[in-house]
């Protein structure tokens, strides 16, 4: 093997280790919802990933995923000083939405797996 095959092969390589560690990363987010909001995470990104963490505000936050073309399913509602656990496919996006319609509601988040392309919005409750 030549010298330039040896060294695009090690090229390619570092490419593709680096693509990995893009797509594999970690949020960690002191996030904060509006009164009457919801937070829009992903939705589009080629991997899934998990949304982990601690209501840490006064009000109540249910968790619901979206597939494209669909209607949004309710995971869960997280109360306050409770913990959410909610895994969200491939394209799949994760809302987060206050159910107050005054209070501000808090969250301590990590978000692990295809963190790489994840949009995030926020939206008015429906």
């Amino acid at each position: 093997m030549s010298l330039a095959r040896i060294s695009a092969a090690v090229i390619l390589a570092a490419a593709l280790s680096l693509t990995a560690v893009a797509e594999a990363g970690t949020i960690n987010s002191n996030l904060q919802i509006e009164a009457g909001k919801t937070f829009e995470l992903g939705g589009g990104q080629e991997g899934g990933f998990v949304v982990t963490g601690t209501n840490t505000g006064p009000v109540a936050v249910v968790v619901l995923g979206r597939r494209e073309g669909r209607a949004p399913e309710v995971r869960g509602t997280v109360q306050p000083g409770g913990k959410v656990d909610a895994k969200f496919a491939a394209g799949e996006m994760a809302l987060l939405r206050n159910t107050s319609g005054q209070q501000m509601a808090r969250l301590k988040l990590k978000v692990t797996g295809d963190t790489s392309s994840l949009g995030m919005t926020y939206s008015a409750n429906p």
